[in-house]
C-alpha cells in the first residue's frame, strides 16, 4: 500500500493507532528573505495561470522555500521524489523529505529521515495529511527510535500546515501559514529544520 493510497488521517489511524492532538507547538518567528528570492516568488505568483498543474506550485513555490531553508542547515539532506520504504504498506516516493547528511562515500543512502513534505494537490489538505502521516510513521519506523521527533508539512505552495509525531502522539499545529507572509513561512521552516538538525548532532 503506497503512501498515496492513504486518503485521510482517519484511514491511517485505523491501521496505525495513534493519539491525535491539535495544539500550537511552533513559535511565532519570522526571518527576512533576500530580495532575489522574493522577486522569484513574486514573479511566479504574478505569472501563474488559472489552470496551473501541481508541478507549477511544487517547483515554483514549495521547493524554493525548502531549498532556502536547507542552505542554512548543512547537516541535513533534502530529497526530492526519492524512494522511501519501511515495508510493503509504508512505501513510496514522498514529494520531499529531509534526512541527516553524511559527507561520505555512502551519502547517497538515506540516513535518519526526520521530515516529510507533501503537496496538497488540488487544495486537498485532508488527503495530503493522510499521505504525510503515513510517511511520518515510515520515517519513525525506519529510525527505530520513537523518541525522535518526526515533522510533517502539507502545503499547496500558497498555504503551509505543520505537524509532528513523537512516540504514539500525532500533533497538528493549530493553524496554517500563508505565502502572503513569506518571512513567517520561512521562519517556521527554518525552525523545523533546526529542530531536525539538533536531533542528529
Amino acid at each position: 500500500m503506497a503512501f498515496s493510497n492513504f486518503k485521510n488521517v482517519g484511514q491511517v489511524l485505523e491501521q496505525y493507532p495513534l493519539r491525535y492532538r491539535r495544539e500550537r507547538f511552533l513559535p511565532d518567528v519570522s526571518i527576512e528573505l533576500v530580495d532575489f528570492f522574493l522577486e522569484n516568488i513574486n514573479f511566479s505568483l504574478d505569472k501563474q495561470a488559472e489552470n496551473e498543474n501541481e508541478f507549477f506550485f511544487r517547483e515554483s513555490l514549495i521547493f524554493p522555500f525548502l531549498q532556502q531553508a536547507w542552505k542554512r542547515h548543512h547537516q541535513l539532506k533534502l530529497w526530492s521524489h526519492q524512494q522511501l520504504a519501511y515495508d510493503d504498506k509504508l512505501c513510496g516516493e514522498p514529494d520531499y523529505f529531509i534526512s541527516s547528511w553524511r559527507d561520505e562515500v555512502i551519502n547517497k543512502w538515506v540516513n535518519t529521515p526526520l521530515l516529510a513534505v507533501v503537496e496538497a494537490k488540488k487544495q486537498d489538505f485532508e488527503g495530503g495529511w493522510g499521505q504525510c502521516l503515513a510517511e511520518m510513521i515510515a520515517c519513525q519506523k525506519i529510525n527505530q527510535d520513537e523518541n525522535l521527533v518526526i515533522y510533517g508539512i502539507v502545503s499547496t505552495g500558497m498555504f503551509w500546515e505543520f505537524g509532528k509525531l513523537v512516540q504514539d502522539i500525532f500533533t497538528k499545529h493549530s493553524f496554517s501559514y500563508s505565502i502572503a507572509e513569506p518571512q513567517k513561512v520561512f521562519g517556521i521552516l527554518d525552525f523545523v529544520f533546526e529542530q531536525c538538525e539538533k536531533q542528529i548532532q
